[in-house]
């Protein structure tokens, strides 16, 4: 009995569902929605690196000019050995480090550490020390008189 019951309760409630027909709001005329701008949330990280208010449009300029002159090997090598002590900086780039001079070099170095994401490494020092070698290593070849103290 409790079958036929179940059996004859499922027929009911198929049968209603398909006798009545889902309602819905049909449009004839063509609207257009317009859509709205999808204004994405500023990472932190941008807005950190959009806010550098202690480098004049002047000192851009000039460190733009340092970051074209050596070249991009010669460059994530030089980042490399600035992060990590264990990366040594070959001769050519050595070269290209003390061809810069002293003023690109920390510059470069101060701007990049400055963004958001290296704010937090203390790698000023190791950028000095990373002159320093080169300086020993190639500067009385190519005639660089300045090594940096400290």
């Amino acid at each position: 009995m409790a079958k036929s019951l179940l059996m004859v309760m499922l027929v009911s409630i198929v049968m209603f569902y398909m006798a009545c027909p889902i309602f819905s709001q049909e449009i004839h005329e063509d609207v257009a929605i317009s859509p709205t701008p999808f204004e994405e949330a500023n990472s932190p990280a941008m807005e950190y690196d959009m806010k550098l208010p202690h480098y004049s449009q002047k000192v851009f300029d000039f460190l733009e000019t340092c970051a074209e002159k050596p070249s991009s090997i010669c460059g994530g090598e030089i980042f490399q050995n600035v992060l990590d002590a264990t990366t040594l900086v070959t001769d050519k780039c050595c070269r290209d480090i003390l061809k810069i001079g002293k003023d690109c070099h920390l510059g470069l170095i101060k701007i990049f550490f400055s963004s958001y994401e290296y704010k937090n490494i203390a790698s000023i020092p190791r950028s000095k020390q990373t002159w320093n070698d080169c300086f020993r290593r190639v500067g009385s070849k190519i005639g660089v008189p300045v090594s940096i103290e400290g």
